[in-house]
């Protein structure tokens, strides 16, 4: 996952975007002022807007003048309008059609990205997650039904709530790190796909990474030594809310796991950017597999909370 290609990559994407669109237009208003007729319209338009315009800007103002103006402006685009037609163009043609009208599919408003951009970053962060857009879900896809266990439904509607609530308010949220715990097929996933999706709706950065394919990331990132080392674990760092699932499933590598996982908890925590976790082990295990100094960061109460979630796997008993 390199971070710098994917920026590259959508700023090629955004320029052949924004060219397409504009040669398109300017292709148009060429066919259009090849027409000399239409051309002389053109200049006449601009010679009475100007007019309109000084003689509004008048301290005596000639209603009588402006309201024949603004008649010869109106007669005039009327018939600049008939000869586009005639040569099978309309008006809007000749102005470049943006999908984003904000940055002009520039992607960038001055230095800083555009929400267009942003969320096709997006799009492709989760896909080189392993995720596709249409693998995430809403909280409107949430079915209480599914629950047979009265307990397990109470307890699953309150954390959807929870989680919902959490979404809707961040960035101002006083919580930067969630764990949820529990069985397999119990919804940990489910509800973490739901708010990795709200948040994305938002143009939030999101990173949604099983713990089997960040151990890869870190994996290379290990043995990597070229210019592209810094930019492989970037959006683990870096991504506004980072989600790791099922934690604890992928294998312990030496030097590796343990040490750039607490590497990039740390990263995130120093910068106060949330990681939500889920796993199928409770949570002294998890403290045995890696150690105090991850376990004090995944265990912090003061910053985060950790659900444990009950019941049974719905999976099975929705087959």
């Amino acid at each position: 996952m390199d971070l710098n290609e994917i920026n590259r990559n959508l700023q090629s994407e955004f320029a052949l975007k924004k060219i397409k669109v504009e040669t398109e237009a300017t292709k148009a208003v060429s066919k259009a002022n090849s027409c000399k007729s239409f051309a002389k319209l053109v200049l006449l338009e601009k010679e009475i807007e100007f007019m309109l315009a000084t003689e509004k800007t008048n301290e005596k103002t000639d209603k009588a003048k402006i309201k024949s103006l603004e008649t010869s402006l109106k007669k005039t685009r009327t018939e600049k309008e008939k000869l586009l037609k005639k040569m099978g163009l309309e008006p809007s043609d000749l102005i470049p059609k943006y999908e984003c009208p904000i940055c002009k599919d520039s992607g960038y408003i001055g230095t800083n990205p555009c929400e267009c951009f942003i969320k096709r970053k997006n799009a492709e962060l989760i896909k080189e997650c392993g995720l596709s857009g249409s693998e995430l879900v809403d909280f409107e896809d949430f079915d209480e039904n599914i629950f047979k266990d009265k307990n397990q439904k109470e307890d699953t509607i309150k954390l959807k709530t929870l989680l919902q609530n959490w979404c809707n308010k961040f960035p101002m949220v006083s919580k930067n790190k969630i764990m949820l715990l529990g069985e397999t097929g119990v919804g940990k996933t489910f509800l973490t796909k739901c708010m990795a999706k709200k948040l994305s709706e938002k143009n939030t950065s999101v990173c949604f990474i099983s713990a089997y394919e960040m151990n890869n990331l870190m994996l290379k990132y290990h043995t990597t030594f070229d210019s592209n080392k810094l930019s492989i674990l970037i959006p683990l760092t870096d991504s506004d809310v980072l989600f790791i699932d099922d934690l604890g499933t992928e294998p312990l590598l030496n030097n590796v796991t343990i040490n750039y996982l607490f590497l990039i908890l740390s990263e995130r925590e120093r910068f106060n950017r949330p990681t939500i976790i889920t796993s199928n082990f409770d949570i002294s295990v998890l403290e045995e597999r890696y150690g105090e100094r991850i376990f004090s960061r995944l265990s912090d109460k003061q910053n985060g909370f950790i659900y444990q979630m009950i019941g049974e796997d719905i999976r099975i008993k929705k087959r």
